[in-house]
């Protein structure tokens, strides 16, 4: 078994995704970890959502740093996925972070960014970090963005990263040797037994997302964590 169970933006195949309501849910099954999505709105607030537009998971339209807060906190993020969560709002980062203050819970957040300064958007995770006082040992910052990275690198000292990929290339090897990496964070379908032994053999921490059915997972009892929408079928950890 995996050393690490980590709930997948809360607990996303019981709950809307990303809410305080998923993640809370995480936390009363006794997980440890969370892994979520941060990226920014148009006045600057950091929040919490995977995708870059609202359309999907919310009753508005179009991208999230086309909304301020307030705006975004006008639309409803749990209809879509069943009447029982009617109005739940979006989470901000601040509120995700009191909530791992109060739960010891531990936080894999994944800074999303496309056409955003990325600059900007570590500055301000950096400030809202601090201010919560919490230890940086309760956190791994991951994205896909090798830009991103380097900038969590230069102004996130202290947090461990994780690399993400689809697959393993050289350009991501290149990046966990650059930023001296925590964790390379792999897709179940495309990792291989060779990937998990370099990665360990060269001190990173291998973490593969998403493992919905983990009898069909082979390499489970090899990578020291998993991100999955049904936490529940696993040994919480």
């Amino acid at each position: 078994m995996a050393n690490l169970i980590i709930g997948h933006r809360g607990v996303k195949g019981h709950y809307p995704e990303n809410t305080q309501v998923s993640v809370q849910a995480a936390i009363d099954m006794g997980l440890q970890w969370v892994e979520v999505d941060i990226q920014p709105t148009l006045d600057g607030e950091l929040v919490v959502c995977h995708d870059h537009t609202v359309n999907r998971c919310s009753n508005g339209r179009g991208r999230v740093d086309a909304h301020t807060l307030v705006q975004l906190q006008q639309l409803d993020f749990g209809a879509w996925f069943a009447p029982t969560f009617a109005g739940e709002p979006i989470m901000t980062l601040a509120t995700l972070l009191n909530l791992a203050q109060q739960h010891h819970l531990h936080l894999n957040l994944e800074i999303k960014v496309d056409q955003q300064n990325v600059t900007e958007v570590v500055t301000r995770l950096k400030q809202q970090l601090d201010l919560s006082g919490l230890p940086t040992d309760q956190f791994v910052l991951s994205s896909f963005s090798h830009d991103m990275i380097r900038s969590l690198h230069q102004h996130c000292s202290g947090y461990r990263l994780g690399v993400l990929s689809e697959r393993l290339r050289h350009s991501d090897r290149a990046l966990l040797k650059e930023v001296n990496a925590f964790s390379c964070h792999l897709n179940q379908r495309w990792i291989r037994q060779a990937h998990i032994d370099e990665l360990k053999l060269a001190g990173y921490q291998v973490w593969c997302y998403t493992v919905n059915q983990p009898q069909k997972f082979k390499y489970l009892n090899q990578v020291d964590a998993v991100f999955s929408d049904f936490p529940e079928r696993f040994s919480v950890q």
